[in-house]
Order: structure tokens, then C-alpha cells, then sequence
């Protein structure tokens, strides 16, 4: 199977995402919005939808083995956040990947905030 190339726009999100010997299917797409756009939009309220764009690679190797990586570009010089999970089961795949993005995003909020605040008290 050759590489497939989606573009999925969620309810407030742009995910891409491209599949190398992985079909993107209805349930490729259902679990992607409800294992990663739900918690995106929860995580990133405030940023305006246009920014708020990613890219999903899929893949599948000769052992049945599913590759998931995840770019994402936030404003600011420490907004990128890359992810990346490998498991034999697709959405523990995407399950690993979630986590990986909630704490990245998590530490670039807080930075922000602390950066924010370091001009204000001195």
C-alpha cells in the first residue's frame, strides 16, 4: 500500500495527517479527533483556530508495528511540540502520543507564564 495524505479540519484544529501502509479511514479520522483534537482544544483554548494546525504521520511496519509522530508549531521561540510513539496497537499508539503532547504543552504554558512575569516584579 503507498502513502495516503489526508487533510482533516476538526472542529477547531487542522491535523494533516499522511499514512505510509496505513489506509486513513473514518476510524483513523474518529480517533484522531477524539484522542487528540478533544484534548488539544481543552489544552489550547485561547489560540485562535489558524494556529492551531498539526501534522500526523501514521506508518506501519513489515512487523505489524504502528509508528504515530506528531508536529506541531505554537508561537514563540519554545512552541514546538513533537511527539513521537510506536506500539502494535493504533491507538495505544495515539494514546502515547497524547500524553507526550498534554506535558509538552503544559511546560510551554507555564513557560510562558513565568517568562510573562519576569519583566513585572523587578
Amino acid at each position: 500500500m503507498d502513502a495516503r495524505f489526508v487533510i482533516i479540519y476538526f472542529t477547531h484544529m487542522n491535523i494533516q495527517i499522511d499514512g505510509n501502509n496505513v489506509e486513513i479511514t473514518k476510524e483513523i479520522k474518529e480517533l484522531v479527533d477524539t484522542k487528540l483534537c478533544a484534548k488539544l482544544d481543552r489544552l489550547l483554548p485561547n489560540f485562535n483556530d489558524e494556529i492551531k494546525t498539526a501534522f500526523l504521520h501514521l506508518e506501519e511496519d513489515k512487523y505489524g508495528t504502528y509508528h504515530a509522530k506528531f508536529d506541531m508549531a505554537l508561537p514563540g521561540k519554545e512552541g514546538q511540540i513533537v511527539a513521537t510513539h510506536a506500539h502494535k496497537n493504533l491507538i495505544a499508539s495515539l494514546t502515547g502520543i497524547r500524553e507526550q503532547i498534554e506535558k509538552q504543552i503544559k511546560k510551554y504554558k507555564q513557560d510562558k507564564v513565568n517568562y510573562s512575569l519576569n519583566g513585572q516584579f523587578n
